[in-house]
């Protein structure tokens, strides 16, 4: 891989972490959030390989990778709910057991 490659992965990758704080955890947009967070963790996954590809790991890494990468977004979009009263992001870090109400508002959360 080009040397040149890895800053703009890194940098790509901060500006892509700043948009997806703004937009999941700082907006109070319920909808947006539930349409598209799948599809920003994804493409998150997708970008880690990018940015290992550019850090010189081989394909074969990647591959290697991939389950992990897999498991973390699947994760990633199971336990983070949003709660359609206050607009909150909430991450449920206790993996056996289900977050029925949102920590901010006590709202029930409906999904």
């Amino acid at each position: 891989m080009r040397q040149d490659l890895f800053p703009v992965l890194a940098a790509v990758w901060i500006l892509f972490g700043a948009a997806g704080g703004l937009l999941f955890y700082v907006s109070k947009n319920v909808k947006f959030k539930k349409k598209y967070f799948p599809w920003f963790v994804m493409l998150a996954g997708v970008l880690a390989l990018c940015l290992a590809l550019g850090m010189g790991f081989s394909v074969g890494m990647l591959f290697f990778m991939l389950p992990f990468v897999t498991l973390v977004v699947i994760l990633n979009i199971k336990l983070t709910k949003f709660c359609d009263h206050c607009g909150s992001t909430i991450i449920n870090q206790m993996w056996s057991t289900n977050v029925e109400s949102c920590a901010k508002c006590g709202a029930k959360l409906n999904d």
